[in-house]
């Protein structure tokens, strides 16, 4: 028969477990903020296992054959370890696992094995490396909460991100449907999130207006704070990495932000001018694409 209450081992500075393979019953392990290295093997004997949580480890390497064997897991957490890859057979919880986060690690691509999680409701990718997010993610019928902040997004943008699953849906399908024919004329499209101030900043544009610069200043500014703790988040996590060119790489775009702003407010004086030349012109038709983000963030 399944052990009913959880075996709790939290903050007791463990470097391993032994003997929890002899609890094969148990249904509940917590194993948060220890000091554990190794993912612990003799989990997988956990047959009965559906909920295990090894946040704010010092786990980087999770072995293939562990989730093969706990068909029944529904929630996972691996938050605040040193993580950036994940086992292939996550892909046999495909039918069970509703909740997983693996924020606040090193992933610098997305983990393609979560794309097979069918029934999964809650994920968590916070404060990683992630640069693009994969369409197929939003696509099924499970997933009802996402968060993904404090990631150096680019596709889709952070600020659509932020406005939720259905947001993110809405920028895919503009992306897929959304592009115009190519006319002999130029227009500039600003795609993002909904109320993100689209209308207005094009609005200033047409009219040559600069009463809008230090709003955009001070919204880009706090985006690039949230970028550079983000930065200095993985700074502190590669101490004593195997990987010093990505360390290095981390280093270098923290300092890169420090001078990022003195750059953006002429960039915005450009488009402003640039929109002066286009008002000339008769019309405009459909030849490029542009987020506004794109131009301002490295």
């Amino acid at each position: 028969r399944p052990r009913q209450d959880p075996l709790v081992s939290a903050l007791n500075k463990l470097r391993s477990i032994a003997g929890v393979s002899k609890l094969c019953n148990l249904k509940k392990l917590i194993l948060s903020k220890n000091e554990i290295v190794d993912f612990p093997k003799e989990i997988q004997r956990l047959v009965w296992l559906e909920k295990l949580e090894l946040n704010q480890n010092q786990i980087r390497v999770i072995p293939e054959g562990i989730f093969s064997h706990l068909p029944r897991l529904k929630h996972l957490r691996l938050n605040n370890n040193r993580l950036g890859a994940l086992p292939r057979d996550l892909a046999a919880c495909r039918g069970s696992l509703q909740y997983l986060n693996i924020s606040n690690n090193l992933f610098r691509t997305f983990p393609q094995p979560v794309l097979q999680l069918a029934n999964l409701q809650e994920l968590h990718v916070q404060n990683n490396a992630l640069r693009q997010l994969p369409k197929e993610l939003f696509q099924g019928q499970s997933l009802k909460m996402f968060r993904a902040n404090g990631n150096p997004l680019r596709e889709p943008p952070s600020e659509v991100c932020a406005g939720g699953i259905q947001q993110i849906l809405n920028y895919f399908n503009q992306l897929q449907h959304g592009s115009g024919q190519e006319d002999k004329r130029v227009k500039t499209m600003f795609l993002g999130a909904s109320l993100a101030g689209k209308s207005t900043i094009c609005k200033s544009l047409k009219q040559r207006q600069s009463k809008l610069v230090s709003d955009i200043m001070s919204k880009i500014a706090a985006m690039l704070v949230e970028r550079k703790n983000n930065l200095a988040h993985f700074i502190n996590n590669l101490e004593d990495s195997e990987e010093p060119e990505f360390y290095v790489d981390q280093w270098e775009r923290l300092k890169e932000m420090e001078n990022h702003m003195l750059t953006v407010g002429s960039i915005i004086v450009d488009l402003l001018q640039l929109s002066g030349e286009l008002g000339k012109l008769a019309g405009f038709g459909v030849l490029t694409q542009a987020r506004l983000v794109g131009y301002l963030m490295p």
